[in-house]
């Protein structure tokens, strides 16, 4: 090993390490140093991106599946403008790195009058803003840079949260000491505290039920089919288990989703949080069972056992355990409920939320990414029944509207193996659509269906439906397709369920095409949980 190599080599070896294969982000001159060196390290490919709100929304994305993403922007105007999608990973449980390159340490030091600042010698204001959404930030010091990176590092892939990391140009190429690559990096956990508490929990439970949150998948937490217990999903972990595996009893959302599922957990005698979060849409308006003496709540960092028993554990650790304990006993399975049969839609009569959506029930493949816009996209896709091994990429926490479509650039790189399917409302899809762009130069072939109905379908149902705040421009969507993604992409346009029909088919074959499909919907049409989140909405308002 040689005696010395240079700081970005350095961190982009431990990022090769924690799996990251890809850089996102948007070049300028305080971060050219860094990405010259970074980017020849093996393994690490730059994809720059037209803005640093899609490139932060595609490491958003990228890190879901890998466990570690990358965000590089320059100081100031670059990574302001990912703020945004940087507090979305906070608000989720994303591990994104945001890696600002930053003046000089010279220039700091002399308060000198540089360009991306606000003219006033000040260079601390940016990262006090991002201490506010991430979990740690860290400024390179030439004293303590190694040690610097590997804790902004393990940080990330401890907490499952993004971190900030601000690199002055002029430390890109400081010698530092390679050592350090050879050991992992790891923090402090305790399972046997845990286990010895948990135990006598699990020996008593007679109607034990897990409710599996997004963290399932952050983490990529062992098989918890093994367990033996009826296991609940939240609308955030919607696909972490199969719907037809033999412990899946459905989607949970307090009572506003599924009754039978709110009935169950009601029920328990013993109910597992694994790594949840109650937020307001989440919980179904705060309908959820809350906190009491036999909920057992699974953190990144920390299992609470009650209200305040809290035990310092890494969410993987206190996996094993659950696993471990559980298999070692038998439970008696409650019957599942029936499912339903799904009607088809007329053919020939004009599109409707329900009749969309039955169609993409009737015709969705196994094996895809589904990822889904805030909005009437994702209150749609909830409802669907996954087929086997899907993977389902939102964001119902943070809500952010655009974000799903740079993150089919993130999901597509991460697994390459696995298509893309995206639905997007037009609203949303004017966000950051030029991302498309990116998505046809990376060579992935997302399916995407594009709800055309002319604005904000959401705020309509939520309130002033004909208010014109709700309306977006009328964009010849065919014309953009070919224009940011090149005459090969496949557009097609769907006004009945045979058109939509048709289209999807067509989509699916053509697996090495960029396939664009725009539905025509009514304005004021919205998926049937849609209607009940805005009365939910309305009376927890009053």
């Amino acid at each position: 090993m040689a005696s010395t190599i240079t700081l970005a080599e350095y961190l982009g070896r431990r990022l090769r390490q924690a799996g990251v294969g890809h850089l996102f982000g948007v070049p300028g001159d305080f971060n050219l140093t860094l990405l010259d060196h970074l980017t020849q390290v093996p393994g690490l490919a730059w994809v720059g991106s037209p803005n640093e709100l899609g490139a932060g929304y595609a490491a958003d994305a990228y890190a879901r599946s890998r466990g570690l993403a990358v965000l590089v922007t320059t100081y100031g105007v670059g990574e302001l403008s990912a703020l945004n999608a940087v507090a979305g990973s906070a608000a989720e449980d994303v591990p994104v790195v945001h890696i600002a390159g930053s003046p000089s340490t010279s220039a700091v030091a002399a308060r000198r009058l540089v360009h991306h600042t606000l003219a006033d010698g000040e260079f601390g204001r940016f990262s006090r803003a991002y201490a506010e959404v991430t979990v740690h930030q860290e400024t390179v010091t030439a004293d303590r840079a190694t040690a610097q990176i590997d804790a902004a590092l393990a940080a990330a892939m401890i907490n499952r949260k993004p971190v900030y990391l601000s690199i002055p140009m002029d430390l890109a190429t400081l010698p530092v000491d390679p050592a350090p690559l050879a050991n992992p990096l790891t923090g402090a956990s305790d399972p046997a505290a845990f286990a010895a508490a948990l135990k006598p929990l699990i020996d008593a439970a007679e109607r034990p039920v897990i409710v599996a949150g997004h963290l399932v998948s952050r983490f990529g937490a062992a098989d918890l089919t093994a367990v033996g217990v009826p296991i609940v999903t939240t609308l955030a972990a919607k696909g972490v288990i199969d719907a037809d595996d033999p412990l899946s009893y459905g989607d949970y959302a307090g009572t506003m989703v599924d009754q039978d599922t709110a009935d169950l957990v009601g029920r328990a005698d013993l109910v597992i949080e694994l790594g949840t979060v109650a937020t307001d849409v989440l919980s179904g308006f705060f309908t959820h069972r809350p906190v009491d003496d036999q909920v057992v709540t699974v953190g990144a960092t920390a299992a609470t056992i009650g209200v305040d028993e809290v035990y310092p554990v890494h969410f993987a650790d206190a996996v094993h355990v659950l696993v471990e304990l559980l298999s070692a006993k038998r439970f008696v399975l409650p019957q599942r409920a029936p499912k339903l049969a799904v009607p088809a839609p007329a053919p020939d009569a004009p599109l409707t939320q329900a009749a969309l959506w039955q169609t993409v029930q009737g015709w969705l493949p196994a094996g895809t990414a589904v990822l889904a816009d805030t909005g009437t996209s994702f209150w749609g896709a909830v409802s669907l029944t996954f087929p086997a091994d899907t993977v389902f990429v939102a964001q119902p926490i943070w809500n952010s509207i655009g974000y799903a479509l740079p993150a089919v650039l993130g999901q597509g790189l991460a697994e390459p193996e696995r298509r893309p399917v995206l639905f997007i409302g037009d609203g949303a899809a004017q966000m950051t659509v030029q991302e498309l762009s990116t998505i046809a130069a990376a060579g992935i072939n997302p399916i995407i269906v594009l709800l055309n109905n002319e604005g904000y379908t959401i705020e309509r149902a939520l309130q002033s439906p004909d208010a014109g705040y709700n309306d977006v421009a009328a964009w010849e969507w065919g014309t953009l397709v070919e224009g940011f993604a090149g005459p090969k992409a496949d557009y097609r346009r769907a006004h009945t369920a045979a058109e939509l029909r048709h289209a999807l088919e067509a989509a699916a074959e053509a697996t090495h095409t960029l396939c664009f499909v725009e539905v025509v919907l009514d304005r004021y049409d919205a998926p049937p949980l849609l209607r009940v989140l805005a009365e939910r909405n309305g009376a927890d308002q009053t």
